[in-house]
């Protein structure tokens, strides 16, 4: 059963519409097979886990992100000189290296890079679990409630990425 030239143009501009690239995706794939070109064998080893939560975490981070700079600024006044020093330190370090962090969490995950998988969960441990539980558990910072249960969730979602990127990592290294 052929499908007229019209018909099959509005089915690929209707999917076009709705699913950018599935035309070019569908040419590539038919010009492989088509060429005993397609590739068997090949294994997708990025952790859909990782990323789900990694996505998540970039959706939350501008949320933390302006909670704790609305309570910094109404409690910065209360604190002493180096409480104020610490806090200023550590909120430009968390913002800077959570961003990287981010960035090579999905670089490595996406494109299946060790290098920069193993990079991202380095700064995950090293950096940003420290400066996390800091900004929580310090309570010299005067803890506001609100500040409190951004920090819990943020918190945890350093610690199901630690735990979810170790498993990636050494799945993406057996695979190499």
């Amino acid at each position: 059963m052929e499908v007229s030239e019209k018909a099959m143009n509005t089915l690929v501009n209707v999917s076009e519409s709705m699913f950018p690239g599935i035309s070019t995706t569908y040419n590539k794939k038919n010009a492989q097979i088509r060429g005993h070109m397609s590739r068997l064998g090949n294994e997708v080893v990025s952790s859909l886990p990782l990323q789900v939560s990694l996505y998540l975490n970039v959706v939350y981070f501008p949320v933390w992100l302006s909670i704790l700079l609305m309570v910094s600024v109404v409690k910065f006044p209360l604190l002493n000189y180096l409480y104020k020093f610490i806090l200023v330190t550590v909120l430009v370090a968390f913002v800077g290296i959570e961003v990287i962090r981010l960035y090579l969490g999905y670089l490595g995950n996406l494109q299946e890079r060790v290098p920069e998988l193993a990079g991202f969960w380095l700064l995950s441990v090293l950096l940003q679990l420290p400066l996390a539980s800091f900004l929580l558990f310090n309570t010299d910072l005067i803890l506001v409630p609100l500040e409190t249960a951004a920090g819990i969730i943020m918190f945890i979602f350093i610690i199901i990425e630690l735990i979810i990127g170790f498993f990636a990592l050494r799945t993406m290294t057996r695979h190499q």
